[in-house]
């Protein structure tokens, strides 16, 4: 029973030093949700940190360490009515809409995490490969949390 404790502490303290040198948007006051590096850019999921039912915000970020070029929602709003978490045969699906395209996170439980962007007449106009990222959208506790602001149901 020591051994199972100790695997289990040494694995849940290796996914969060991984997730903390996952490159973000995200601001220190702030809760990195889920961020993804591709090619030169940074794709970041941030949270406030007082993110509950009725309370916080959430907001998708593109772009580099340097220059964010890409916000959604414009201005800092709670994700209800913003945000989608599906779940999916192999993972989840993060989406929301904006100006006329549809935007998609898939992240699977095995595999590479990627970007989908969908025009309105449902062509596809970017996939975006992550090289890396955090791998926490399929998280027990990522999707408990979502359910609880009203984005996963």
């Amino acid at each position: 029973m020591r051994n199972l404790s100790t695997c289990l502490f040494a694995a849940t303290l290796f996914f969060h030093l991984s997730a903390m040198a996952q490159p973000s948007l995200c601001t220190s006051s702030e809760t990195t949700e889920w961020s993804c590096a591709a090619k030169k850019k940074i794709y970041s999921l941030c949270a406030s940190k007082d993110l509950e039912a009725k309370t916080g915000y959430m907001q998708y970020r593109a772009g580099t360490a340097s220059k964010t070029e890409f916000l959604f929602p414009e201005r800092l709003a709670h994700p209800k009515g913003n945000f989608r978490l599906a779940l999916q045969a192999k993972g989840v699906m993060f989406s929301f809409s904006n100006a006329g395209y549809e935007y998609a996170i898939y992240e699977p439980l095995a595999g590479a995490t990627h970007i989908d962007v969908v025009n309105s007449q449902g062509a596809q106009v970017a996939d975006v490969a992550c090289s890396s990222a955090t791998d926490t959208l399929t998280l027990t506790t990522t999707m408990a949390r979502f359910e609880r602001v009203g984005i996963y149901r």
